[in-house]
């Protein structure tokens, strides 16, 4: 087995290579390294702008307040309760769809096809969408997050070009076999496309996770809050007093409360990216290019 020995010029581009994407990583890293510093730090180098990438005055005391807030616990709860079934029915809706939209001998495919694509450029407008919300009883109800977005188009492109990539022998000796419609799906296309369903399942957990235009519509009452109506809240806040247990508060600088606030909330996201990341570089490219 021969081995290609790299040229001068292609370790030197190699090396840069490394360099600018250490670069770009550690930038991306920095707010979160600015969040965790000021969130931790001592109220006197928050509010002095002291605080940079490393903390100072060490403390926990933004964490311990944000913790025990009933408003916070039941914002995280169901937060992680929208995203986890909202993730789960959207990555299956739009696995049955494009797999049925997939197939040549289905009958309408291509109008089936334009009304998603549609609706990539066009919507009803955010006051129909509110009434047909309401007569459906779902204003104060999770199920807003959650039912309306049950297929995304984007990611329904992703999963029919996938399809349709496919071997038809696959299929074909399936049927064989006696296999139907269901069981083709279910025992044989879903378990090879792991990598394009941990690809869309990405997608959508993040979309659900900082959706904030459609809580803000729909959710008016507190047992129905999310993180991101929670984070709204605490970051306009102009008067700590507003907010829960304001004699806990009073040795806090807001800001501080603020950055752990954001900091914990984007904890959930980062702990599931890395099981799904081995999949994510596969399962966009089998599903963006048509082989």
């Amino acid at each position: 087995m021969s081995y290609h020995r790299l040229s001068t010029g292609e370790k030197v581009f190699t090396v840069c290579n490394y360099i600018i994407l250490l670069a770009i990583g550690l930038l991306c890293l920095l707010p979160f390294l600015t969040l965790l510093a000021k969130s931790v730090s001592e109220e006197a180098y928050v509010v002095s702008g002291q605080v940079s990438l490393w903390p100072k005055g060490f403390q926990l005391k933004a964490y311990q307040v944000l913790l025990s807030g009933a408003d916070f616990r039941t914002a995280f709860r169901n937060s992680v309760m929208v995203a986890a079934c909202g993730t789960a029915v959207q990555v299956f809706f739009t696995a049955c769809v494009g797999y049925a939209i997939a197939k040549g001998d289905l009958v309408g495919r291509k109008t089936i096809n334009i009304l998603y694509v549609f609706t990539m450029l066009f919507n009803g407008g955010m006051i129909p969408t509110y009434l047909v919300i309401k007569e459906t009883g779902l204003i104060n109800h999770l199920g807003v997050l959650v039912i309306p977005g049950m297929v995304s188009a984007f990611n329904l492109i992703l999963v029919r070009n996938y399809f349709e990539s496919l071997p038809h022998s696959l299929e074909e000796s399936a049927r064989i076999d006696g296999a139907g419609n269901l069981t083709v799906l279910f025992r044989i296309m879903l378990p090879i496309s792991k990598p394009l369903l941990a690809t869309i399942a990405i997608f959508s957990a993040v979309s659900i996770w900082n959706n904030y235009m459609e809580p803000l519509m729909y959710l008016t009452k507190k047992d129905v809050q999310v993180l991101p109506l929670f984070l709204q809240n605490v970051v306009a806040a102009a008067n700590k007093n507003n907010m829960e247990n304001p004699e806990q508060l009073a040795n806090i600088a807001s800001e501080t409360f603020r950055a752990a606030a954001i900091f914990v909330s984007a904890i959930p996201i980062l702990l599931v990216y890395p099981f799904l990341q081995k999949y994510f570089v596969t399962g966009l490219t089998l599903g963006a290019v048509k082989q």
